[in-house]
């Protein structure tokens, strides 16, 4: 009685069921009526030409260094990494799917059910206010179709899905699905999303990590800026529940998630990492990516490969010579460097890889590239150009004599004549040319200059340091002392080619190049040129070995017992110091100064900031450590001379020696033609040669003055009152 009750008091109910469902098919069909004709069509159409692909969209370049770890990423405004559907986590898939689409495995690319459900809501709210879109649907609507609210653009977007799902397989669209979908804060992609919000590879993921990025693809935009924590935690608590009633997770589980904090900032390891981080020698590797003709032709090619291909790059960075670079600035400097910069280099001399740079302060800061960009006065470290040319071109030899006396004077015309200073405005001494790269002596190296030609000094100097005719350097006076401005790097890389035999290498810093599939777009081939002969490069290795173990670089021996060579550089007033040196391991340059302008370092740990002082010290602590546990390696030894040792002078030069007269009487000076001395090497003075002449002027009894050629030997026994090369007006006036 009761049941027959109940159940007419159902009828009432299913009746205004039945008529509200007559309603509402009136009402879908009067909706769907005007876009029949249009929805027909765009059928047909899609079906027949529409295109489809699921290549990739922009992904984030990844580059590495020498030992495989990565060092720096590349993107513009699009973070993606590409995954494989095997790389997820089985749990992760599953909630994902149980939010966005549950029964994608079983659709065909639309879901009936949950369009009908959509579709009634839209018609009955007047709009298109719900989606019911399947994952494959929604992977139309970012590729072809696009966000316009419109029943024909649902019909076209339900066609090409079901097209979608007939070309691919299920498991080609989600993992297209999952690296393509944007989830806000820059990440695109569940790997960039895994880092960008947890600070993990997606292999690391787990169901509350996937319930919270579940719940922004539908409005990725809602947590940027990691504030709105109200609305995402409703979101993950609502595809967490969906997990649950999927049997992924069960209620405890589910409360233990919802009790985890959310993200609160970027985590990304572009953000945390600092390795990651743009650095001076992550800048030079994208400057030669975007200079690289295997990613275009033009500017435009290569940048959108750059920074949104997906791009693989392997370099030649070392991350242990970087962080051993930056210990042993530390180690000579605790104190710090004050207003001073340390910039170096490293370079392969078998190879041109640069291995490592200090480019400057904090890039962020600064971003001004000391090493490749900040040309400076290179001081006496220049010299060694001006000794490989002048064995190179004019076949002279270390063990030549060359006067170093100064202050020395030289013809410049149509200027003013050049005057020179030895270092400390020393006298200097005549020597071997050995002995001028010891106490690098300014007016030694001029007058070398000049002997070998200051043409042949340029031309060398671009062989080695790589300028071309338009940043050549100049044949002026003062090259020869290191006037002309150079960088560190190319410092190294022309010292590199010198403990290379003289073989050039050309410096690079990439290695190979990948694109996103794999595929090798470039692989680096060793390039090198002859910049001088390899007898050249052994006589210059063996005097800078030398200056090394008894000259100005003496701060930079190696304690180990590892053979180097090198050479010290100070520029005026000490604005820029300088040491470069290699082993047959590796070339490295020390630069020190100011960074933006030239300041005087004349208190540096209470002495003047020469090369000597703290470059050659960095210099000697860095490679400490570089070697620390490799095999000591000999240079090669110079050949024998083919010739004995000269003395090297200026066509027009005159040679001053010293002719002592008596006990009671002091030395007095000569000047004779260089052709007619020999050196002093004890004493580091010309002397006269057997047969050479001197001209004197005695006052005879009667009280005239005369003047007289004579063996130079017999001088001492006159009486001779004064002395000239240059004959005297009376003289010449014949009285």
């Amino acid at each position: 009685m009761v049941r027959s009750f109940r159940r007419l008091l159902r009828l009432p109910v299913l009746l205004v069921m039945v008529i509200a469902c007559a309603v509402l098919l009136t009402s879908v069909g009067m909706a769907i009526a005007p876009h029949s004709k249009e929805a027909l069509f765009a059928v047909e159409r899609e079906r027949i030409d529409v295109a489809l692909n699921l290549s990739p969209g922009a992904q984030r370049t990844e580059v590495y260094g020498s030992d495989g770890n990565e060092i720096g990423i590349l993107r513009y405004d699009i973070d993606r990494e590409l995954v494989n559907i095997g790389q997820v986590p089985e749990e992760v898939l599953a909630t994902l799917l149980a939010v966005e689409d549950n029964k994608f495995w079983l659709h065909n690319g639309v879901d009936i059910r949950a369009i009908s459900r959509a579709m009634i809501q839209n018609v009955t709210s007047g709009g298109i206010t719900q989606g019911g879109s399947t994952i494959t649907q929604q992977i139309v609507k970012l590729r072809i179709v696009g966000n316009e609210s419109s029943f024909s653009r649902k019909i076209r977007e339900a066609v090409l899905a079901a097209r979608l799902e007939e070309e691919f397989t299920k498991q080609e669209i989600l993992e297209f699905y999952l690296n393509e979908i944007y989830f806000g804060n820059g990440a695109y992609g569940l790997q960039a999303a895994s880092e960008t919000y947890f600070g993990k590879d997606v292999g690391e993921l787990d169901v509350g990590d996937a319930a919270f990025l579940a719940g922004l693809i539908r409005s990725p935009g809602i947590y940027d800026g990691f504030d709105d924590t109200e609305v995402v935690g409703k979101r993950r608590s609502m595809s967490l529940q969906s997990a649950e009633d999927a049997g992924i997770i069960d209620a405890e589980v589910r409360k233990r998630f919802e009790e985890r904090g959310l993200p609160d900032r970027n985590r990304s390891p572009q953000r945390t990492d600092e390795t990651l981080r743009r650095d001076y020698f992550l800048d030079e590797v994208t400057e030669a990516l975007l200079k690289h003709r295997a990613l275009g032709e033009t500017y435009q090619e290569r940048f959108a490969k750059v920074y949104n291909g997906g791009l693989r790059v392997w370099t030649t960075f070392d991350a242990t010579l970087q962080r051993q670079m930056e210990e042993a600035v530390r180690e000579v400097m605790p104190e710090g460097t004050r207003d001073f910069e340390v910039a170096m280099a490293s370079v392969d001399p078998s190879s041109g890889a640069v291995r490592a740079f200090i480019g400057g302060p904090e890039f962020a800061e600064f971003q001004f590239n000391l090493v490749t960009q900040g040309r400076r006065q290179p001081g006496s470290s220049f010299k060694t150009y001006v000794l490989a040319a002048a064995i190179e071109k004019a076949g002279l030899f270390p063990f030549d004599s060359i006067s170093g006396k100064g202050p020395c004077t030289f013809p410049n015309p149509p200027n003013v004549d050049y005057e020179v200073d030895n270092f400390n405005e020393s006298e200097g001494k005549v020597g071997t040319v050995q002995f001028a790269v010891l106490k690098s002596s300014n007016c030694a190296f001029v007058r070398l200059g000049l002997r070998t030609g200051l043409e042949n000094v340029v031309d060398v100097a671009n062989r080695l340091v790589g300028r071309d005719a338009e940043n050549s350097f100049r044949p002026y006076l003062s090259l020869s002392l290191g006037a002309q401005e150079v960088t560190p790097l190319e410092q190294a890389v022309a010292y590199a080619a010198i403990a290379n035999d003289g073989l050039r290498m050309e410096p690079y810093y990439i290695s190979k190049i990948e694109d996103a599939s794999g595929s090798v777009l470039y692989q680096h081939v060793p390039r090198g040129r002859r910049a001088i002969k390899s007898t050249t490069a052994a006589w210059v290795t063996d005097a800078l070995e030398q200056n090394v173990i008894a000259g100005t670089g003496r701060r930079a021996r190696l304690e180990s017992g590892q053979p180097s060579a090198g050479k010290t550089g100070t520029s005026q007033d000490f604005t820029d110091a300088w040491y470069v040196g290699f082993t047959p391991h590796l070339s490295t340059s020390v630069w020190m100064g100011h960074p933006e302008e030239k300041v005087a370092m004349t208190d540096i740990q209470g002495r003047d900031g020469t090369g000597g002082w703290i470059p050659a010290r960095v210099w000697a602590a860095y490679m400490t450590r570089v070697l620390q546990d490799q095999e000591i390696l000999s240079f090669g030894q110079p050949p024998p001379p083919q010739r004995t040792s000269q003395l090297l002078y200026l066509s027009d030069e005159m040679c001053a020696v010293d002719i002592q007269l008596d006990q009671d009487r002091a030395a007095m000076q000569f000047d004779l033609p260089c052709s007619m001395v020999e050196v002093d090497h004890n004493s580091g003075s010309f002397v006269a040669h057997p047969e050479a002449n001197c001209r004197i002027t005695e006052l005879s009894n009667v009280g005239v003055h005369r003047d007289e050629y004579l063996n130079c030997a017999l001088v001492p026994g006159r009486d001779p009152v004064t002395t000239t090369t240059v004959p005297s007006e009376e003289n010449e006036n014949g009285t």
